[in-house]
């Protein structure tokens, strides 16, 4: 699918955008970054605290193959909602953040979200590591270069 970027409000940093707007493209090649370890362990632009780990693409994609909460479809309207990052609160189970939203017609669009559940989102994160099958080796790449190499493999 030919994915489209809805201009929004939302004042992000260039890395952090360029990860955010092609999470539905990264999504979709899964499979190649599950298969080679160097983009498993390619870490996001962003941290999530209580985790021991950086927080790196190939877990937030198996978190989003769990479905919900990272991952929701919309059974009336058919769009997907990507969490793209959150931060929250263990004692109150607070939790916000960035959610990339897809259309049906491919518009990408980044919104803020908020809801409970802090402890079990970092949970099922952590979890993703464990079942990677992979040793933990970070990766020297960027999520630029996988979007790169994956755009020009298409």
């Amino acid at each position: 699918m030919q994915y489209k970027t809805k201009p929004s409000s939302i004042q992000l940093r260039p890395d952090f955008e360029e990860y955010a707007v092609n999470l539905p493209f990264l999504y979709d090649h899964r499979k190649e970054i599950y298969a080679n370890p160097e983009y498993f362990f390619t870490r996001l632009p962003f941290i999530i605290y209580g985790l021991r780990k950086s927080v790196c693409i190939g877990a937030i994609l198996k978190a989003y193959d769990k479905g919900e909460p990272y991952l929701s479809v919309s059974e009336d309207s058919g769009t997907k909602e990507f969490m793209a990052s959150y931060a929250g609160s263990p004692l109150t189970g607070s939790t916000s953040g960035l959610k990339t939203v897809v259309a049906t017609d491919g518009t990408v669009e980044i919104q803020l979200f908020r809801f409970t559940g802090f402890l079990s989102l970092c949970k099922k994160l952590a979890d993703c590591y464990h079942e990677s099958g992979f040793l933990y080796k970070e990766s020297s790449l960027s999520i630029h270069d996988i979007i790169v190499k994956l755009k020009e493999q298409e």
